[in-house]
């Protein structure tokens, strides 16, 4: 698993590299824009600015992130350089497992840079000093913010298993078949609605569906909120379970390369 992963990196270092330098650069092009502005509106209006700055840049990374993530698997199988991949002595569910915690790892390092970037922007634009102590965080809000983590990471790996049954179900059932990114998509949109519906099923069992864990803003409760994240997390962990093992058996039983 570790030497599957250690090669999707190498794969994709020159994607790294690029994106780190243009990353570079848009930083450089940003912070000369900024300081084109006469100090005296600058001091006024940055935390306009800064703002403005955070929503770019996290959507600019997400998009990054979303296009690599569905890149990841449809290279391997729609162009040949996939062929030697799926040669090796590894089985579909090992394959997938491995894009998966290189997805996962992937979105981590986009967080961490993200994050680099807002404090240091953060301080260039003079936003003030951040006070934060985890001390000052109480025990039931560490929950939410574990259970905030949690069911991000799920909603990650969920996301990208719906993307890659998309591609496995097209490949096994439509492979000669044209309009390849029109079909693909149809399959996408099939799985989406059968997903909801096993949500609603799922949220019959624990006697709950979502108005019922519904959050106004009136009513910013953590006990609401806990309510909301636990059923979310048990729908989305249900959901990747089965579509895990579904893409893996696809890969392992009925996609001819």
């Amino acid at each position: 698993m570790l030497k599957l992963i250690k090669f999707e990196f190498l794969r994709k270092r020159m994607t790294f590299l690029v994106a780190i330098a243009v990353t570079a650069l848009a930083q450089i092009y940003a912070l000369y824009q900024y300081f084109k502005i006469d100090e005296s509106v600058r001091t006024v209006i940055n935390g306009d600015i800064f703002g403005i700055f955070v929503g770019v840049v996290a959507l600019g990374f997400g998009l990054l992130y979303l296009i690599d993530v569905i890149l990841l698997y449809r290279n391997d199988l729609f162009k040949q350089e996939g062929y030697m991949l799926f040669m090796t002595p590894h089985n579909g569910y090992k394959l997938l497992g491995a894009k998966l915690l290189f997805a996962l790892l992937e979105g981590v390092c986009i967080a961490a840079t993200y994050l680099l970037i807002i404090f240091l922007n953060a301080k260039i634009m003079h936003m003030g000093p951040i006070n934060f102590s985890l001390s000052d965080i109480k025990p039931n809000e560490w929950q939410v913010i574990i259970k905030v983590l949690s069911i991000s990471i799920l909603g990650i790996l969920e996301f990208a298993l719906t993307v890659y049954l998309s591609f496995a179900l097209f490949k096994s059932l439509f492979n000669n078949t044209r309009f390849k990114g029109l079909i693909t998509f149809g399959i996408f949109i099939v799985i989406n609605i059968l997903k909801t519906k096993l949500v609603e099923v799922i949220g019959s069992l624990l006697g709950k569906t979502f108005e019922t864990v519904n959050i106004s803003s009136a009513n910013m409760m953590l006990e609401s909120v806990n309510a909301a994240l636990n059923y979310g997390i048990v729908a989305t962990l249900v959901s990747a379970v089965l579509l895990f093992a579904a893409t893996g058996y696809l890969l392992e039983n009925r996609i001819n390369l």
